[in-house]
C-alpha cells in the first residue's frame, strides 16, 4: 500500500499570495498537515478546498514554514536543479554577456529559494540558506558540476538566516581547489575576492552598474568614498578623472585589499586611504569645513530586522545629512541602502528629512537598484533590497 502523501493545507483565503506568485508560506497560514512530514521534506501544498498549488520544502522551525520550489508535480532531483540552474545561467549570459564575476543563481528570483550562487571565474561561492536546500545539497552539487564545472566551490553557509532555519553556521571549501585569493575582472578592473574569509561571498556584485554612475560624475571633482571596503567605488572615481579621492573604512584588512586593488590597476597614487568609523570621519570633515564634489555613501545594512527599523532609519538620516553638508554647490551624492526593511518610499523619506536637516535642496538625478544578475521577481518584493539614489545639490 502506497504511503500517504505529505500534504500542507492552507487556511481559507490564505492561498492568494501563493497564487499570485509568491513562494513563502507562513506557519500561521497553515490549516493542517497530513502524512507526518519531517523537517526538510517535500510537501504538496493545497488550498483549503484541496486544489493543488505546488510542492514546497517544509520546516516547522522557521516562521516561513514552507517554500514553494515548483508549481507542478516535478520530481525534485539533480535533473530538476540542473534545468533551473541552466535557465538562470542563460539569463545572466543575456544581461551581462562575458562577465567573469556574476551572480548566477539568486534564490527566489530563479525559483530556487534558499540557494545563491556567485561565480568568480572558475570558482563558485554557494550560499545555502534554508533546510530545503541543505537537505538536497548533494543534488545541488551534482547540478553545479554539470552546468558550471567549477574548479572549486566555497560553501558560504554562515548567513544569520540559517539560524532561523535551525541550521548551523559554517564556511569552508565544499569541494575542489579554492585559492586563498581569487582575482577576477569586474567593471574593467582586476580585483581580488576572498571567498573563504571575506564579507558575503567575497565581493558586492550587485553594485557594478551603480559604481559606473559614480564614475560618470567624478571628472575633476574631489571625491569622498565612505565605507569603501575593497576600494571598488574609488577605482571607478579615479578612472573617471577625479581630482582627488579620499576612501574611508573601519576595517584594516579591507583597506589592505583596497590598497592591493589600487596598485594592480595603476591607481595607487590617486586615492588616499583612511582608517576610521565613517560616522565619525564624516562629522570631523564637516567640522573642518571640507567640501567635496562627489560623496559616495554605501554603508552595510543598518536595519537588520523590522524591530530595528526606527533606529536604523535615524542612522541613515544622520549619515546622509552629514554627507549632504559636505557637498559643494552642484555637488553630487551617490547614496545607497541595502536594508530590505527600508523600502524605496521610506528611503526617499529618510533622504528628504536629511536634506531638510542639512538645509539644502536636492534634485533626484537617478534612482537605481541591483545589477541585472540580481533580478527582481515581480511577486516577491523581498528580492528587491538595494536602493541607489544619485542626488545633486541645487
Amino acid at each position: 500500500m502506497a504511503a500517504a502523501a505529505k500534504r500542507l493545507i492552507l487556511r481559507k483565503n490564505q492561498d492568494r499570495r501563493i497564487r499570485g506568485g509568491h513562494p513563502w508560506i507562513f506557519s500561521n497560514e497553515v490549516a493542517a498537515l497530513e502524512g507526518g512530514p519531517a523537517d526538510g521534506d517535500l510537501v504538496e501544498v493545497t488550498d483549503f478546498r484541496g486544489a493543488f498549488l505546488g510542492r514546497a520544502c517544509y520546516n516547522h522551525v522557521s516562521l516561513i514554514c514552507a517554500r514553494l520550489i515548483t508549481r507542478g508535480r516535478d520530481e525534485v532531483d539533480a535533473d530538476f536543479f540542473t534545468k533551473r540552474i541552466e535557465r538562470a545561467v542563460r539569463l545572466r549570459e543575456s544581461v551581462l554577456p562575458g562577465e567573469e564575476a556574476v551572480r548566477v543563481v539568486y534564490g527566489e528570483s530563479d525559483q530556487l529559494p534558499g540557494l545563491v550562487v556567485d561565480r568568480y571565474g572558475d570558482v563558485l561561492a554557494v550560499q545555502v540558506l534554508t533546510l530545503g536546500i541543505e537537505a538536497r545539497a548533494g543534488m545541488v552539487r551534482e547540478a553545479l558540476e554539470r552546468v558550471l564545472a567549477p574548479r572549486g566551490v566555497v560553501r558560504a553557509a554562515d548567513s544569520p538566516l540559517r539560524a532561523l532555519e535551525g541550521l548551523p553556521v559554517e564556511r569552508g571549501v565544499w569541494w575542489g581547489e579554492v585559492p586563498e585569493k581569487v582575482e577576477v575582472t569586474i567593471g574593467g578592473f582586476r580585483v581580488e575576492a576572498d571567498l573563504l574569509h571575506g564579507q558575503k561571498t567575497g565581493l558586492f556584485l550587485d553594485q557594478r552598474l551603480n559604481r559606473r554612475r559614480a564614475e560618470a560624475r567624478s571628472s575633476g571633482r574631489r571625491v569622498l568614498d565612505l565605507f569603501t571596503y575593497q576600494g571598488e567605488w574609488s577605482l571607478h572615481a579615479a578612472r573617471g578623472g577625479a581630482a582627488e579621492v579620499l576612501a574611508v573604512d573601519s576595517s584594516e584588512p579591507a583597506l589592505a585589499a583596497a590598497a592591493r586593488n589600487l596598485e594592480r590597476n595603476g591607481f595607487a597614487g590617486r586615492v588616499e586611504l583612511r582608517r576610521g568609523d565613517a560616522f565619525d570621519v564624516v562629522r570631523e570633515l564637516e567640522r573642518a569645513g571640507r567640501r567635496f564634489g562627489l560623496v559616495i555613501l554605501d554603508p552595510p545594512a543598518l536595519v537588520k530586522s523590522r524591530r530595528h527599523l526606527a533606529a536604523g532609519a535615524r542612522a541613515y538620516r544622520e549619515l546622509n545629512r552629514a554627507a549632504m553638508a559636505l557637498l559643494e554647490e552642484e555637488g553630487v551624492l551617490v547614496t545607497c541602502s541595502c536594508s530590505h526593511h527600508l523600502d524605496d518610499l521610506l528611503f526617499r523619506q529618510v533622504l528628504l528629512e536629511a536634506a531638510r536637516a542639512a538645509h539644502r535642496p536636492f534634485r533626484v538625478v537617478e534612482w537605481a537598484g541591483e545589477s541585472p544578475d540580481h533580478p527582481q521577481l515581480l511577486a516577491v518584493p523581498e528580492t528587491h533590497y538595494l536602493k541607489c539614489a544619485v542626488l545633486q545639490a541645487v
